[in-house]
């Protein structure tokens, strides 16, 4: 297996995955957001854009802060789905196309897509209850709702739904590389996610998704990833010194201080290794 870690970190294209008439529910001005701006919409909008230029893995934490604020919309709930999709992560995708549907049970958007990731998941009989939900909408709309079109897609969609191709997890974890060299962060984080869920202990492969999120900007779900390289593999000295910069970022000046210390400590005790931990130090510090 081609094993070897990148300091750049991505988007994986799936057709039709953003529904032109998802609209968010929240108030607020529809502008484009500044880096200043924190206005929910805004940012809502944001992330659409970038799905529909599928860019999930930046679209994620745009979407994050709307939920932060209106955990319940439908809309936003339904893009982090679409986004998660899009990341192939299906059970996230399959847990905020829930609360979509939770939120508005008649979203035919939302329905049809949790029922392919039911589908996905092996999951026939929920896969089935969602496809008998969009044939009850469409026998109420009989074609001429505003909904028409979203309902028969989202059946469409449900009846597509077959089994993952197999593909090897040495040829996935290459792949997830080479979309890191392209800086593709969206596709990476596919990839990696599909290792993992194969391969639960693989460090690397942890490790890798980690760099991928950082340079998407989902610092969040790139620490966890890192924290879970780290646990699988105490000694990884590069993880502790992106951990202690993710820290550093997201304001817990502590958690960063005592990874530093961790890897000054390491150091004296091996001076072979101080190349390493130099560099994981340098991470660590830059702004």
């Amino acid at each position: 297996m081609k094993r070897y870690m990148l300091a750049a970190c991505a988007a994986l294209s799936i057709a039709a995955v953003a529904p032109a008439h998802a609209q968010y529910t929240g108030g607020g001005s529809t502008e484009m957001p500044r880096v200043d701006t924190m206005d929910p919409t805004a940012l809502y909008n944001q992330a659409v854009d970038y799905i529909g230029k599928s860019d999930f893995a930046r679209a994620v934490p745009l979407l994050r802060e709307v939920l932060a604020k209106r955990d319940g919309d439908p809309a936003a709930n339904l893009m982090m789905g679409v986004a998660q999709i899009g990341l192939n992560d299906l059970p996230e995708a399959r847990r905020f196309l829930s609360r979509a549907v939770s939120e508005k049970p008649d979203l035919a958007d939302a329905i049809g897509r949790l029922g392919w990731v039911e589908a996905r998941l092996g999951n026939a009989d929920a896969a089935g209850k969602q496809r008998a939900t969009l044939a009850s909408l469409k026998a109420k709309c009989n074609g001429s709702c505003a909904d028409a079109a979203a309902i028969n897609t989202g059946l469409t969609l449900i009846d597509s739904a077959g089994a993952t191709p197999k593909v090897s997890i040495a040829a996935r974890f290459n792949q997830g590389v080479d979309y890191l060299t392209a800086r593709n962060w969206s596709g990476a984080v596919a990839a990696f996610n599909d290792v993992l869920a194969a391969k639960p202990d693989d460090y690397e492969a942890a490790f890798m998704k980690g760099q991928a999120l950082t340079a998407a900007g989902e610092l969040p779900g790139a620490k966890a990833a890192l924290e879970q390289a780290l646990k699988l593999q105490p000694g990884l000295v590069e993880a502790k010194g992106r951990l202690g910069w993710i820290e550093k970022k997201l304001g817990n000046a502590d958690a960063a201080a005592r990874y530093r210390a961790d890897l000054v400590a390491l150091k004296e005790k091996s001076p072979s290794a101080a190349a390493t931990i130099d560099a994981a130090i340098k991470i660590l510090d830059a702004e």
